[in-house]
């Protein structure tokens, strides 16, 4: 029986992408304008608005994702961390990820669509910002020889042993700001797939819906949780994914979120950002609850990392990731 395991993005430089953006000096540049008529938001449906709230309760509904969940809690209690809540929304998004992983005979971060992980979980409705740990069992007897929990307990104790620099499995597990996770496997003959959608939310609840009935203007809305503050978003646009090979698929190894390439900043602060191109729209109450509007512009894979600062906090830390996939109107041409 061989094994496939596949890396997640690194936590560490992905936290510590933007902080560097912000200071007190003037900067104009580009920001979305308000001509979004012709486009379309294809994922998620907000045909009605998507909400997605901090998840208190909830505990897995099968025994191999139960051992698993109570063995990541255990291997963080162990480094001295806090146990990681149930994540349904999460979950759902990972069983239907390694269904598809048998059906296509993959086995890393990537499908045939060529949609990465973090853009997985907003179509699912989880805004969380997420870290994705998978793994793989194949058999070519086309039959397992140990039973999936066993298997599932496998792959987590090989990504606890992993040491740096390739401990990328292992740092997700260990992320002292993870809050959530949710867990699925799969398996069909020789084939398992497993899947771990850790998930860091610092909001209590976080909404997004159409600033109009068509095109692609969107508002979000959200509370954040006690004693913290949104500071900052970062909005960054990729190119609609692509359909993929099952080779090209098997090859990508690892992921990261896109780099910023505007920040929304509050609007009562008067200060813009330093070397890109930012706008004060953000509005932010006395109670911290917080909205913005933005005109999606382009077709291409939008992505917003919602920045938040707790009390006695120095710096900003994400918690909290929007993907939205935008196309053109097919109607509108």
């Amino acid at each position: 029986m061989s094994t496939a395991v596949r890396s997640t993005a690194g936590s560490a430089g992905r936290r510590a992408v933007f902080a560097a953006a912000l200071a007190g000096g003037i900067f104009t540049g580009r920001v979305a304008s308000a001509a979004s008529g012709g486009f379309r938001i294809a994922r998620p449906d907000l045909s009605s608005p998507v909400e997605d709230v901090f998840p208190r309760d909830g505990a897995p509904a099968d025994a191999v994702a139960a051992a698993l969940f109570d063995r990541i809690n255990r291997d963080r209690r162990e480094h001295g961390l806090r146990a990681v809540l149930w994540d349904e929304k999460a979950a759902a998004v990972a069983r239907s990820t390694t269904r598809r992983q048998i059906e296509e005979r993959t086995f890393g971060h990537f499908l045939l669509d060529g949609f990465p992980p973090y853009a997985r979980l907003s179509a699912g409705g989880d805004f969380g910002m997420g870290a994705e740990n998978v793994a793989a069992f194949m058999s070519d007897a086309g039959r397992l020889h140990d039973t999936p929990e066993h298997l599932v307990l496998r792959a987590e104790a090989e990504m606890m042993a992993e040491t740096p620099p390739g401990d990328f499995h292992r740092k997700a597990i260990l992320d002292p700001n993870a809050t959530h996770v949710g867990i699925a496997w799969a398996s069909e003959g020789g084939e398992l797939r497993v899947a771990a959608e850790f998930s860091d939310r610092r909001y209590d609840r976080l909404r997004v819906l159409r600033e109009r009935r068509s095109g692609a203007s969107i508002r979000v809305e959200g509370r954040p949780l006690s004693g913290t503050t949104l500071r900052y978003v970062a909005v960054a646009r990729q190119p609609v994914p692509m359909a993929i090979t099952r080779k090209e698929a098997n090859g990508r190894d690892s992921y990261a979120y896109p780099a910023a390439q505007i920040l929304l900043l509050p609007s009562s602060e008067r200060g813009k950002a330093i070397g890109i191109p930012s706008a004060n729209i953000v509005d932010v109450g006395f109670s911290g609850d917080f909205s913005f509007p933005y005109a999606l512009d382009e077709p291409g894979l939008w992505t917003f990392i919602l920045y938040f600062r707790g009390k006695g906090s120095a710096e900003a830390q994400p918690g909290a990731a929007i993907t939205l996939l935008v196309e053109a109107d097919a109607g509108r041409r």
